[in-house]
């Protein structure tokens, strides 16, 4: 008996104010919780039904992310992302993925060239049907792919959260159908480039396609009252 008892895995489970804080982060970068929400420690704990302190270390995390901001003894309110945001999210999305595309190069495998390739082509079919919420999704799940393929799980992590962060801004703007379309050329060339081993080329396109999405945000969010 003693001897299966050792054979068991036992699962570490994260601490619960990493999973409140998690689930919170993300509600907040994928634009579940808006804008100027105002969010409450007791709230949260009771909705959640646990204890108010793991609420009340996540919101810390959260404001020392920059992503809440304190109220004056009554609680915290969502930040707004602005143009500077904007700017500092798209250059250190440029280093982040161009470092994860340097390490991906050399590792891609031909089952996820592949997965690419029908990625792209859903994307393409997406564009061309009109469907923005679909071509969203391909988009991000296209650079996932490729910090995926990077192997160094630091990065993953760091792209992931950048992702996430960019969709606070196309959350608030229309879908922009000619930078969809834009998006898509991109990532044909990088997926020609990847292909072709060829890092050079795929990190011009990776930079010019970064470049080009924030200044298409940028001008939409000039817009937006």
């Amino acid at each position: 008996m003693t001897d299966e008892l050792l054979t068991l895995k036992i699962e570490k489970q994260p601490p619960l104010r990493k999973i409140v804080y998690e689930r919170l982060k993300d509600a907040i970068l994928t634009g579940v919780v808006a804008k100027g929400t105002k969010l409450y420690e007791s709230k949260i704990a009771e909705d959640l039904g646990i204890s108010r302190t793991p609420v009340r270390e996540a919101l810390h995390a959260l404001e020392r992310e920059l992503l809440v901001d304190a109220l004056d003894k009554v609680g915290y309110e969502v930040r707004d992302a602005d143009l500077e945001d904007l700017e500092e999210i798209s250059e250190i999305r440029r280093t982040v993925e161009t470092l994860a595309l340097r390490k991906a190069v050399s590792r891609i495998g031909d089952a996820e060239i592949r997965v690419l390739e029908e990625n792209v082509s859903q994307a393409r079919e997406a564009v061309e049907e009109g469907k923005p919420d679909l071509f969203v999704r391909l988009d991000a799940e296209f650079h996932r792919i490729i910090a995926a393929s990077s192997r160094r799980e630091r990065l993953i992590r760091m792209a992931d959260t950048l992702r996430k962060e960019m969709h606070r801004f196309i959350n608030r703007t229309r879908f922009n159908h000619a930078l969809a379309k834009e998006s898509l050329r991109y990532h044909e060339e990088i997926l020609r480039f990847l292909k072709e081993k060829d890092y050079g080329k795929a990190k011009r396109a990776l930079n010019d396609h970064i470049s080009h999405a924030r200044q298409e945000h940028h001008r939409a969010l000039a817009r937006v009252p």
